[in-house]
C-alpha cells in the first residue's frame, strides 16, 4: 500500500479540486463528478480517512451504501471499521427478495431497493457520495426502518448548499464539504 505524502494529506479534503458537468444528467443540473476523488490515490485516501474520522463517534454496526458511488465509500469505511455493508440499488438490480420505495430527488422520481436479509446489523449508517435534497437518504432510511433497523445517521462527501434550507432530514448527517 502506498503511503500518502504528508504534505499532500495535510491539505485536507477541502483542497481537492472538483469537476462539474453542466446540464448533466439533464438540463439545469450541475453534476459533481466524484471520479476526481476516486481516481487520485491521495484524494481517495484523504476522503476515506476524513469520512472515517468524522463518523467515528456514531454508534453503528452496519452500513448501507447508496447506488452507485456510495458503494466505494461504504466498502472502504466498512473494511476499516471491521463491519459489513449492503447495497441500496436502483429498481431491478438486486436478485432474490427485495423491498422497494419510490421517492423524489432533485431532478425527478426514482426507486431504490434493498435486500432485507443482507442487512446484518441493528444500528445502520447510510453512505452516499453527494447530499442534495436528502430524498435518496430518506428513502433508504424508510426502508431500513420498515425492517426494524435503527438509522443512526448518514454520511456523504459533498453537501449541495443550495438544498440545505429545503430539506428535512430525520437523522444526523456528516458531510465533508459544502459545494
Amino acid at each position: 500500500m502506498r503511503d500518502v505524502n504528508v504534505s499532500e494529506a495535510e491539505l485536507g479534503f477541502d483542497s481537492i479540486p472538483l469537476e462539474f458537468f453542466q446540464d448533466y444528467p439533464e438540463p439545469g443540473v450541475n453534476f459533481i463528478d466524484v471520479g476526481c476523488v476516486f481516481d487520485n490515490p491521495v484524494h481517495w485516501r484523504i476522503a476515506v480517512d476524513t469520512l472515517a474520522a468524522r463518523t467515528a463517534q456514531l454508534d453503528f454496526d452496519f452500513i448501507v451504501a447508496m447506488d452507485a458511488r456510495g458503494f466505494m465509500l461504504a466498502g472502504a469505511l466498512a473494511y476499516g471499521r471491521g463491519i459489513g455493508f449492503a447495497m441500496a440499488r436502483k429498481a431491478g438490480k438486486l436478485p432474490g427478495e427485495a423491498i422497494r420505495i419510490d421517492y423524489q430527488r432533485e431532478y425527478g422520481r426514482a426507486t431504490i431497493e434493498i435486500q432485507p436479509e443482507r442487512i446484518k446489523g441493528r444500528r445502520v449508517l447510510i453512505v452516499d457520495d453527494v447530499l442534495a435534497t436528502g430524498g435518496t437518504i430518506e428513502a433508504a432510511a424508510s426502508l431500513l426502518r420498515r425492517i426494524g433497523k435503527d438509522v443512526v445517521g448518514a454520511a456523504a462527501l459533498f453537501d449541495i448548499a443550495f438544498f440545505k434550507d429545503k430539506r428535512a432530514l430525520t437523522m444526523p448527517v456528516v458531510t465533508l464539504r459544502d459545494v
